[in-house]
């Protein structure tokens, strides 16, 4: 077992994604902000947010982001 970041995706507060992880902290961060859409309070446009979160896994399989 070893402690990864779970990139968490949310459009209008709905998860829509949480496969990603990655072994850096700043590396997630950084996919994290590029992820971020913040458009006119007017638009239709979904909101989008996401954030980084530490998790305990088994890596046999699991695909981890180094970059």
């Amino acid at each position: 077992m070893i402690h990864v970041f779970l990139l968490i995706v949310l459009a209008n507060g709905v998860i829509v994604s949480q496969d990603m992880y990655f072994r850096s902290i700043n590396v997630c961060n950084a996919y994290a902000e590029s992820i971020v859409v913040r458009k006119n309070p007017y638009s239709i446009s979904p909101y989008v947010s996401a954030y980084c979160v530490p998790k305990l896994v088994e890596p046999e399989g699991l695909l981890i982001y180094d970059k």
